[in-house]
């Protein structure tokens, strides 16, 4: 064997032992990475040529639980963001007209939208009913010469059905404890059906309508973040006619009847 090729075996050595001295130096040189206290892992980039590098931490479970781009929950919706909803409600309360003798069961319901912040607006339906015997019946008419006066009609069984539908505004009041104040108005029209035997024995039939305006106030009990429990009280002001022929007179007159009144209803209110 040559000294030339002893002296490369030399050199071949000394660059290894020189290349893993350098490794382990390198190695023993660079601090272990630590964990935050929350276990979050980094992930970054950078763009353009020399822009800075942002990082965005994203928990394991995160991580763990992504297909793709980590995505947050956002925070629960409570009603008084700018997100417009559809809400509906279905209620069961009395109504008690105060020029007519008697109170009746009322049905209500409404559909609309959160327009703004603490704003529905929407259009509701409602039904006051009564069925009763031996009850009175009030009405006030307009004669030929321009003169008004009241009837009483004595029945032995009458059948009363109002039914207003109003577009209305309501406007909440935030408390934040789940419990949401409110008040409201509406205008619309009212239908009324008036119906049953007279006392002596004859069956009469009469609808009249009219314009109608309500007041409101009440409050929602939250139950979940898309449902709610309601109570609220409400004036109802009307006073429907209609025009009839009076065979006695010969002429058409205009008969009226007041249906103003006051009503108390509680039920559910919807999120969609």
């Amino acid at each position: 064997m040559s000294l030339r090729t002893i002296n490369r075996r030399t050199y071949r050595s000394l660059l290894a032992a020189a290349g893993v001295a350098a490794l382990f130096t390198f190695v023993i040189a660079t601090p272990p990475a630590q964990a935050s206290a929350l276990d979050y892992q980094g992930s970054t980039f950078t763009s353009g040529a020399g822009a800075a590098r942002v990082t965005f931490l994203a928990s394991d479970a995160e991580l763990r639980n992504s297909n793709g781009p980590v995505r947050r929950r956002s925070p629960r919706y409570d009603g008084y963001g700018p997100r417009q909803r559809t809400f509906a409600t279905i209620g069961l309360g009395g109504y008690e007209p105060s020029d007519q003798p008697g109170n009746g069961v009322y049905f209500s319901g409404s559909v609309g939208t959160e327009l703004q912040s603490p704003i529905d607006v929407g259009l509701s339906a409602s039904w006051y009913h009564r069925s009763t015997g031996g009850s009175q019946f009030v009405t006030t008419f307009e004669d030929p010469a321009g003169n008004t006066g009241q009837r009483v009609v004595d029945t032995s069984d009458i059948s009363t059905d109002l039914v207003p539908l109003m577009a209305f505004v309501r406007v909440k009041f935030p408390s934040g404890s789940g419990i949401q104040p409110y008040v409201g108005g509406g205008i619309g029209w009212e239908w009324l059906l008036v119906e049953g035997t007279d006392s002596d024995g004859y069956a009469f039939s009469d609808s009249y309508d009219g314009f109608g305006a309500q007041l409101f106030g009440g409050m929602n009990f939250t139950v979940s973040p898309n449902t709610a429990l309601y109570g609220e009280v409400l004036f109802n002001s009307s006073t429907v006619s209609a025009d009839f022929y009076d065979p006695f007179f010969g002429v058409t007159v205009r008969d009226q009847i007041d249906m103003d009144g006051a009503a108390a209803h509680a039920g559910l209110r919807f999120r969609f």
